[in-house]
Parts: structure tokens; sequence; C-alpha cells
């Protein structure tokens, strides 16, 4: 798998690239995501007695607000329990990640977009009671995101490079 280098997404300095060792790192020991473990295997397959989140696009953000410097996001597709999505925080690189929507997490394998190694996690679902959602009955997030309505083109770029890259 191959990361399509897109100038102005996917910076490559060494600033960026220290920046996404040290996320990947502190991500690793659980502590850049709240409610992140890192698996031991590979996802496991989606259970088929409920959706959790519906078929749709997504994006999460640390912070409510897009585009925080600082903050990570998640842009994120589902499609029947099974999702394509970036991890990234703004002006930096990007990971992209493939897995299922289980009950209670997210499932994924990671792709780091430096060395291509691939890397299992695992991130909890929680009711989501933001205003965004509202008081919808069964609607979900991540926990420790923000579920973040607006979606921008540079969002659905990255989603796009992902859903390329990991199709092969």
């Amino acid at each position: 798998m191959n990361v399509n280098p897109m100038a102005s997404i996917k910076s490559v300095s060494t600033r960026t690239g220290l920046l996404k060792r040290s996320l990947l790192a502190v991500a690793a020991l659980g502590l850049a995501f709240p409610g992140v473990s890192v698996a031991q295997t590979a996802a496991p397959q989606a259970s088929a007695t409920r959706t959790v989140l519906a078929d749709g696009t997504y994006l999460f953000g640390q912070s409510p607000e897009p585009g925080e410097i600082g903050a990570t996001y998640a842009v994120l597709s589902v499609e029947n329990n099974q999702t394509v999505g970036a991890f990234y925080q703004p002006s930096s690189s990007f990971d992209c990640f493939s897995g299922q929507i289980m009950p209670d997490k997210l499932a994924v394998n990671v792709v780091d977009s430096y060395d291509q190694t691939v890397h299992p996690y695992s991130i909890a679902l929680a009711v989501d009671d933001s205003p965004v959602v509202g008081a919808a009955a069964g609607a979900y997030g991540l926990e420790g995101f923000h579920r973040i309505e607006s979606i921008s083109d540079q969002d659905q770029e990255i989603l796009g490079v992902c859903q390329a890259d990991l199709a092969q």
C-alpha cells in the first residue's frame, strides 16, 4: 500500500515526522486517544447484531472545533459496520485505517504513513449526547472525541486517499 503524497495535505518534514512518530508512540501507550488500546491480534470480525454507527461519513475530533492545531481528528466512512478512514492532526500527515465497528468499539488496523507498518487499535464507543446528535436513541461516538457535523473538502480528500490506498 503506497500512500499518494499530496503536498497540500501530507507534508513530510522533520517537524511533522517527529510529531507523527510521537503521536503514534503516545497512542501505543493509550494516552493520545482516551479509550484506545493496542490489540494483540488483527481486528476481529464485526457482529451483525446491531448497527452502532449508521452508514455514512463521520468526523470526530479531540476538540469540538475542526482544524484546531494539536488536536487529533478521525474522519471515517462506515458501510455495513465496516470502516475506512484516517487519523490526522491539522498541518501534519495522516495515517489511514480500516476495520470494523463492533457493538462496543471501533477495531481498526492503522497504517503508518511513513514506514507502512500496521498497528491494530481499538477505540471504545460511547453514547453520543452532543448537541450535534441530540437525544437520538442509539447514537454513538468515539470515546474521548466530539462529533463534528461539518466535513471539509480536505477531510473528504484525506478519506478518498485512504479509500483508494486501502482498496488495493
